[in-house]
C-alpha cells in the first residue's frame, strides 16, 4: 500500500504566501504555516518507506516460515516413498513366484488335454464314417424320385399348349363373325341418316321462302310509319326554334335589368371594406398615440425609481465607508495607546502599579469599544432614515405611476368599445343597402323566371297536337307489327313441327338397328365365356394330376428323410454317450487345476494384503505430521500477518494525528491574525483559504480512511478464507482418509477378481491363438485333399487320402476341444465380471456418502466464516465510525470558520464563544480517535485468539481422527487375515462338493440322454406309419377332384346358355318401352302444335281490342293536358302581381329597422363610457391599497418603521 502525495500543498502554500504578503507583521506566521504544509508530504513519505520496510520484514519472515515447513515436508515424504517403494518390491517379488507356479500348472494342464482330445478324434472319426455311408444311401433315393417328378412337370406342360392353342383359334373364329354382322348393322344406319337429311333439307327452303314474304311486310309498315314520323318532327322542330329565339331575346332582356343592380352590389361592397379601413385607421393611430404617451411615462418611472435606489445606496456606502475609516482609525489608535502601557507595565516592577495601569488599559480599551459602538449605532440610525426616505420616495413615485397605468387602461378599454360601436354601424348599414339591392336582384330573377314559364307552357300547348298525332301513328305500327310477328311464328312452328316428327322417324329406326347390335354382342359374349371356361377347367385338369404326382413324390422323399434320420439319431446317441464319459474327465482335470491355482492365488493376496497394511499404516502417519505441520506454519504466519497489521494500524492513526495536528496550528494561527490584529481583508481571505484547505483535508482524509480499510478488510478476507479453507481442508483430509479406506478395501476385492479375470484372458488367448492355427491348418488339409483328388494318378491315391482324412478328422477334434475349453474360460470371465458388479455398487455407495458428507462439510464451512466475518464487520463499522467522526470533526472546523466569516466585526467574546464550541469537538474527536485505535487492536487480537482456539480444536480432532484411521486399519488387516483363512476352507469344501456334484451330473445326464433317445425312436416310427397312410390318401383324392372337374365343365356350358336367353329377354322389353315412348312423345307434339295455332288465333284478336282502347284513352288524355296548360299560364300571371306587391312592403319595413337599431347603437356606447369610467376607478383604489400595503410591509421587513 502506497500513501500519494498531496498535490494541492504547494498550490496552498504559494496561495498562503500571496494571501500574508501585504504586510511584514505576517511573515512569521506565513513561515509557520509554510513549515508546517511543507512537512506534510515528507511525513508521508516517511510512512511510506516505513510501510515498504514492514513488507519486507514480513515477507522475510514468510519466506522463512515457509521454507522451513517446505523442509519438513520434505523429510516427511520421502520416508514415506521409502516405505511405499520397499513394499512393493515385495509385492512385485511375490508375483512373480505365483506366476512361475501357474505357467508350470497350466502347461500340465495342457498335456492332460492333449491326450483327452486325441481319444474324442477317434471316436468322432468312427462316428462320422457311419453317418456318411447312411448319407450316400439316402442321396440315391431322393435322385430316383427327382426323376419321376421332372417327368410329370413336362407333361402337364405340353398338355397346357395344346389346350391353350385351340382356345386361340376358336376365339378368333367367334370374333369374325362378330365383326360382320355390325358392319351391316353400320352400313343401314348410314344410308338412314342420308334419307332423313334430304326431307329436313326441303322443309328449310320452304321455311326460308315464307320468311322472306314475313320480312317484305315488315319493311312496308315500318317504312310508313317513318314518314309520318319524319313529317311531324319537321313541324316540332319548327315550334322548338321559335321558342328558342324567344327564350334568347328573353335573356338578353334580363341582362340588361340585372347588370346596374350587380354593379350597385359591387360597389356597396367597395365602399363597406374602404369604412372599415378607415374606421381602423382611426382606431390605431388613437392607439399608438395612446401607446406613445405610457411608454414615455414608464421609461420615466423606471428612471426615477433606479435614481432614488441609486442615490440612497450611495448615502449608505457613504455612511459605511465613514463607519469604517473611524473604526480603522479607533482600532491604530487602541493599538497604539496599548502598546505604549504595556510597554510601560513591563517597565514597572510593582506589581500594584502594574495591575493599577491593565486597569487603566482595559478601562481606556473599553472606552474606546464604547465610543466605536455609538458610532455603530449613530451610523446605523443615519443608515435606517436614508433606507426610509428612499421606500417613500419610491411609494410616492409607484402610487403616480399606478394612476398613469389606470389612465391608460382605461383609453384602451373605451377606444376599443368606440371601435367595435363603429364596426356595428358600418355592418348595419352595409347589410341593409346589401338587403334592398339582394332585393331588387331576387325579384328580377323571379320575373325573369316567370317569363320563362309562361313562354314554355305555351311552347308546351303548341306541341301537344303534334305529339298526339305521333303517338296515334306510333300505335297502329306496333298493331301491325304485332301480327305480323304472330303469322311468322306460327309459320316457324309448323315447320319446326314437321322436322320433330322426322326426328322421332329417325330414333325409331336407330332403336331397332341398336337392338341387333346388342343381340349380337350377347351372343359374342356368351359363346366367349363358354369357350373360356371350358379352357381352365380342362387346364385345372392337367394340373391337378401334375399336382397329386408331385405330392406323392414329395411323401416319398419325407419318407426317406425320417428312415435317414432313425439312423443318424442313432449313430449320435453312441457318440454322445462316449464323448459324456470325456467331458467327466476333462472337468475333473480343469476342477484339479482350479483348486490349484486358487491355492496360489490366496497366498500370494494374503502377502498383498499385509504390504497393503504396511503402506497405509506410514500414509496415515505420515498425514497426521503433515497436519500437525501445516497447523504450526498456519500459527506462525498468522502471528506474523497480526504484528503487520498492528504496525500498520499505527502508522495509519499517525497519519490521522499528523492531519490533525496540522489543522490545530492553521486555527492556532488564525486566532493569532486576529489578535494582532489583522487587516479585515486579510483575515477574511484567511477564513476562505481554511475553508477550502479544510474540504481538501476532508478528501484526503476520505482516501487514507479508505486506502487503509481496503487493506484490513483484504487481510480479514484472506484470513477468513485461509482459516476457513484450513481447517475444512483438515476435515476434508479426515473424511477423504476414511472413505479413501474403504474404497480401497473395495478396490483391494476388485484388484484380485480383476486379476483371476486377466488370467482367464491370458489362457483365453493363448487357446484362441492354438485355435486360429488349427483352423489354418484344417483348410490347408482341405486344399490338399481336393488338390490329390484332382491331381494325384497314382496308385497310392487312395492311401494318401486316407491318410489326409484321418489328419483332417484329428485336427478338427483339436478344434472341437479348443472351443470347449475357450468356452469354459469364457463362462469363468463372466462369472468373475458379475462378481465385479456388486462392487461398482458399492463404490457408487461410497461416493455418494461421500459427496453427501462433502456438501454438508460445506454448509459447516460456510456457517463458520459467517463468525469470521463478524470480525470483518466490526472492523468495517469502526472504519465507518471514524469516517463519520472525522466528517464531523470536519464540519466543526468548518462551521467555526464560517462563523467567523459571516460576522462583520470579530469580537473577543464572539471568538471565545466560538473557540468554546470547536474546542469540546476537537477534545471529542480526539478522544474517538483512541477508541477507534483501541477498537481495531482489539478486533485483531480477539480474530487472532478466536482462531487460535479453533486451531487447537482442530488439530487434536484430527489426531484422534487419524488414531481412530489406524485402529480401523489394524481391525481391518485382522479381519481380512481372518476372511482368507475362512475363505480357503471354504473353496476347499467347494471343490469337494463341486467334483461329487459333477460325477453326479454326468450320471444323470446319461441317463436323461438314454430315455430321450427311446422316445425319438417311437416317434420316428410314428412318423413312417403316417407318411406311408398319406401316399395311399393321395390316390384316392386325386381320383375324386378329376371326377368332379369334369361335372363342373358341364354345369358351366349349361349355366352360360340360360344367361344368353334372359339377356335377350331383357333387351326386346327394353326395345318395346322405347318405342311406346317415343310414340307418346308424336302425339304431344300434334296436341302442342294444335294447341299453338288456337293461341295465335286468340292474340291477334287481343292485340286489335288493345288498339281500339288506347286510342280512345289517348283522345281523352290529349284534352286533359290542354286544359292543364292553359289554367297553369292563367295562375302564373297572377303569382307574379301579388309578388310585386310584396316586396314593396318589405323594402318599406327594412329601412323602419335600420333607423331603430342606429339609435340603439349610440344610446349602448354612452352607457359603457359611463360603466368603464366607474369599473377602472373601483380597480384604481384596489391597487393603490395594495401598494400601500405592500409597501408597510416592505417597511417592517427592513425593520424601518
Amino acid at each position: 500500500m502506497v500513501l500519494h502525495k498531496l498535490e494541492y500543498i504547494k498550490q496552498f502554500d504559494a496561495d498562503l504566501k500571496q494571501l500574508l504578503s501585504i504586510d511584514k507583521k505576517y511573515l512569521p506566521i506565513q513561515k509557520k504555516l509554510a513549515v508546517v504544509l511543507r512537512g506534510i508530504n515528507p511525513f508521508f513519505q516517511t510512512i511510506d518507506k516505513e510501510i515498504q520496510e514492514m513488507d519486507d520484514r514480513f515477507i522475510q519472515k514468510s519466506l522463512q516460515i515457509n521454507r522451513h515447513y517446505a523442509e519438513n515436508m520434505e523429510n516427511f515424504q520421502r520416508s514415506l516413498n521409502v516405505l511405499i517403494h520397499k513394499n512393493q518390491d515385495e509385492i512385485d517379488k511375490s508375483q512373480k513366484v505365483k506366476n512361475q507356479k501357474i505357467h508350470d500348472l497350466n502347461h500340465n494342464l495342457k498335456l492332460e488335454l492333449e491326450n483327452i482330445e486325441e481319444k474324442v478324434n477317434r471316436i468322432e472319426l468312427e462316428s462320422k464314417e457311419k453317418l456318411d455311408k447312411a448319407d450316400q444311401t439316402l442321396k440315391r433315393e431322393l435322385g430316383q424320385i427327382q426323376k419321376v417328378m421332372v417327368d410329370a412337370r413336362k407333361i402337364y406342360q405340353d398338355a397346357s399348349l395344346a389346350i391353350e392353342l385351340e382356345q386361340k383359334e376358336s376365339t378368333e373364329l367367334l370374333a369374325q363373325r362378330y365383326d360382320l354382322e355390325m358392319a351391316s348393322i353400320k352400313e343401314k344406319e348410314g344410308l338412314l341418316h342420308q334419307d332423313i337429311e334430304q326431307r329436313k333439307l326441303a322443309i328449310k327452303e320452304d321455311a326460308q321462302q315464307a320468311s322472306k314474304t314475313n320480312d317484305e311486310s315488315y319493311l312496308t309498315i315500318k317504312n310508313t310509319y317513318t314518314q309520318l314520323s319524319i313529317s311531324v318532327n319537321k313541324k316540332i322542330n319548327e315550334l322548338k326554334k321559335k321558342y328558342q329565339l324567344t327564350l334568347q331575346t328573353l335573356e338578353k332582356e334580363h341582362q340588361l335589368r340585372l347588370k346596374p343592380i350587380l354593379d350597385s352590389i359591387d360597389e356597396l361592397k367597395s365602399n363597406y371594406q374602404i369604412a372599415q379601413q378607415k374606421s381602423l385607421q382611426v382606431y390605431t393611430e388613437k392607439m399608438s398615440s395612446l401607446n406613445v404617451i405610457f411608454d414615455i411615462q414608464k421609461t420615466d418611472y423606471e428612471s426615477k425609481k433606479e435614481r432614488i435606489i441609486h442615490e440612497g445606496n450611495d448615502q449608505i456606502t457613504l455612511l459605511n465607508s465613514k463607519l469604517s475609516a473611524y473604526r480603522e482609525t479607533t482600532q491604530k489608535e487602541k493599538l497604539s495607546k496599548s502598546r505604549e502601557i504595556r510597554d510601560e507595565i513591563k517597565s514597572l516592577e510593582n506589581e500594584i502599579e502594574k495591575d493599577k495601569k491593565n486597569r487603566d488599559l482595559t478601562q481606556m480599551m473599553n472606552q474606546f469599544d464604547s465610543d466605536l459602538n455609538k458610532q455603530i449605532i449613530r451610523t446605523n440610525k443615519d443608515i435606517t432614515q436614508k433606507k426610509k426616505d428612499a421606500q417613500r420616495k419610491l411609494f410616492e413615485l409607484d402610487q403616480k405611476h399606478l394612476k398613469e397605468i389606470n389612465e391608460w387602461r382605461l383609453k384602451k378599454v373605451l377606444y376599443e368599445y368606440e371601435k367595435k360601436q363603429d364596426f356595428a354601424k358600418i355592418d348595419l348599414n352595409f347589410n341593409h343597402n346589401l338587403g334592398t339591392s339582394e332585393l331588387l336582384r331576387k325579384s328580377e330573377e323571379l320575373t325573369y323566371q316567370h317569363q320563362k314559364d309562361m313562354l314554355l307552357q305555351q311552347h308546351n300547348l303548341d306541341l301537344l297536337p303534334l305529339e298526339f298525332q305521333l303517338s296515334i301513328a306510333a300505335a297502329v305500327q306496333e298493331r301491325e307489327l304485332n301480327l305480323l310477328g304472330n303469322d311468322a311464328h306460327v309459320t316457324i312452328a309448323q315447320f319446326k313441327h314437321a322436322e320433330a316428327i322426322i326426328d322421332f322417324e329417325l330414333k325409331k329406326e336407330l332403336l331397332l338397328l341398336q337392338l341387333r347390335r346388342d343381340l349380337a354382342k350377347a351372343n359374342y359374349d356368351i359363346e366367349l365365356h363358354i369357350l373360356n371356361a371350358s379352357t381352365q377347367l380342362e387346364l385345372e385338369k392337367e394340373k391337378s394330376k401334375r399336382d397329386f404326382v408331385l405330392s406323392e413324390q414329395e411323401l416319398r422323399i419325407e419318407l426317406s428323410q425320417a428312415i435317414y434320420n432313425k439312423q443318424k439319431k442313432s449313430i449320435q446317441h453312441d457318440l454322445a454317450t462316449l464323448m459324456n464319459e470325456i467331458d467327466l474327465e476333462r472337468e475333473l482335470v480343469f476342477l484339479e487345476n482350479k483348486r490349484t491355482l486358487d491355492e496360489l492365488k490366496r497366498l500370494a493376496h494374503a502377502e498383498e494384503i499385509k504390504r497393503v497394511f504396511i503402506t497405509n499404516e506410514g500414509r496415515y502417519k505420515h498425514q497426521q505430521r503433515m497436519s500437525n505441520e501445516k497447523a504450526t506454519r498456519l500459527l506462525s504466519t498468522y502471528q506474523n500477518e497480526l504484528e503487520h497489521n498492528q504496525r500498520m494500524t499505527e502508522n495509519f492513526f499517525s497519519t490521522i494525528f499528523m492531519l490533525y495536528q496540522t489543522d490545530r496550528t492553521f486555527k492556532d494561527a488564525l486566532i493569532e491574525l486576529y489578535h494582532l490584529p489583522s487587516h479585515p481583508e486579510v483575515f477574511k481571505g484567511m477564513i476562505d483559504y481554511l475553508k477550502k484547505q479544510q474540504e481538501s483535508f476532508l478528501v484526503s482524509f476520505y482516501n487514507i480512511v479508505e486506502s487503509y480499510q481496503q487493506f484490513d478488510q483484504t487481510f480479514y478476507i484472506k484470513k477468513i478464507e485461509d482459516l476457513t479453507g484450513y481447517k475444512y481442508m483438515i476435515k476434508h483430509e479426515d473424511m477423504m482418509n476414511y472413505y479413501d479406506s474403504e474404497r480401497s478395501k473395495v478396490s483391494d476385492k476388485r484388484k484380485l477378481i480383476e486379476a483371476d479375470i486377466k488370467a482367464f484372458e491370458n489362457q483365453f488367448f493363448i487357446n484362441q491363438a492354438e485355435l486360429e492355427r488349427t483352423d489354418m491348418h484344417i483348410v490347408q488339409l482341405l486344399k490338399q485333399i481336393e488338390l490329390t483328388k484332382v491331381e494325384s494318378k497314382s496308385d497310392t491315391k487312395h492311401q494318401d487320402l486316407k491318410e489326409l482324412h484321418k489328419e483332417l478328422s484329428n485336427k478338427e477334434h483339436d478344434l472341437n476341444r479348443l472351443k470347449t475349453v475357450i468356452q469354459g474360460f469364457e463362462k469363468q470371465m463372466d462369472k468373475k465380471h458379475l462378481q465385479l458388479t456388486p462392487l461398482d455398487l458399492e463404490l457408487e455407495k461410497v461416493q455418494k456418502n461421500q459427496e453427501k458428507q462433502e456438501k454438508k462439510l460445506e454448509k459447516e464451512k460456510h456457517k463458520e466464516a459467517s463468525v469470521f466475518y463478524l470480525y470483518l464487520n466490526r472492523n468495517k463499522k469502526i472504519y465507518e465510525a471514524l469516517t463519520k467522526d472525522i466528517k464531523v470533526y470536519i464540519d466543526s472546523l468548518l462551521n467555526f470558520y464560517h462563523s467567523l466569516y459571516n460576522e462583520v466585526y470579530v469580537s473577543d467574546l464572539f471568538l471565545k464563544d466560538k473557540l468554546k464550541v470547536l474546542n469540546v469537538q476537537l477534545d471529542l474527536f480526539e478522544r474517538k480517535l483512541i477508541t477507534h485505535h483501541q477498537g481495531l487492536m482489539n478486533v485483531m487480537l480477539s480474530f487472532y485468539q478466536k482462531h487460535e482456539k479453533e486451531q487447537q480444536i482442530l488439530t487434536l480432532g484430527f489426531r484422534k481422527s487419524t488414531a481412530a484411521l489406524v485402529r480401523s486399519l489394524d481391525l481391518s488387516y485382522q479381519r481380512q487375515q481372518g476372511d482368507l483363512k475362512t475363505e480357503a476352507e471354504r473353496m476347499e469344501n467347494e471343490h469337494k462338493q463341486y467334483e461329487k456334484n459333477v460325477k453326479i451330473k454326468a450320471k444323470k445326464k446319461g441317463e436323461l440322454e438314454h430315455i430321450t433317445f427311446k422316445k425319438s425312436l417311437i416317434i420316428d416310427q410314428r412318423l413312417l406309419s403316417v407318411i406311408e397312410t398319406k401316399i395311399s390318401e393321395n390316390t384316392l383324392r386325386r381320383e375324386a377332384e378329376l371326377k368332379l372337374i369334369s361335372e363342373n365343365q358341364l354345369a358351366s356350358e349349361q349355366s352360360y346358355t340360360h344367361d344368353l336367353e334372359l339377356k335377350k329377354t331383357e333387351l326386346q322389353s327394353q326395345y318395346d318401352k322405347s318405342m311406346q315412348s317415343i310414340d307418346q312423345t308424336i302425339q304431344n307434339a300434334i296436341k302442342n302444335h294444335a294447341s299453338l295455332d288456337d293461341s295465335i288465333t286468340n292474340k291477334n284478336q287481343a292485340i286489335l281490342a288493345k288498339y281500339e282502347t288506347n286510342h280512345q284513352k289517348s283522345m281523352a288524355t290529349f284534352k286533359q293536358k290542354s286544359d292543364h296548360l292553359n289554367e297553369v299560364i292563367e295562375k302564373g300571371k297572377v303569382h307574379q302581381e301579388t309578388r310585386l306587391v310584396d316586396e314593396m312592403h318589405l323594402v318599406k319595413r327594412m329601412n323602419e329597422k335600420r333607423e331603430k337599431e342606429l339609435k340603439n347603437i349610440q344610446s349602448h356606447l354612452q352607457r359603457f363610457n359611463h360603466q368603464t369610467k366607474i369599473d377602472q376607478n373601483v380597480v384604481l383604489m384596489k391597487e393603490l391599497k395594495l401598494l400601500k400595503k405592500t409597501h408597510h410591509s416592505k417597511v417592517k421587513m427592513l425593520h424601518l418603521t
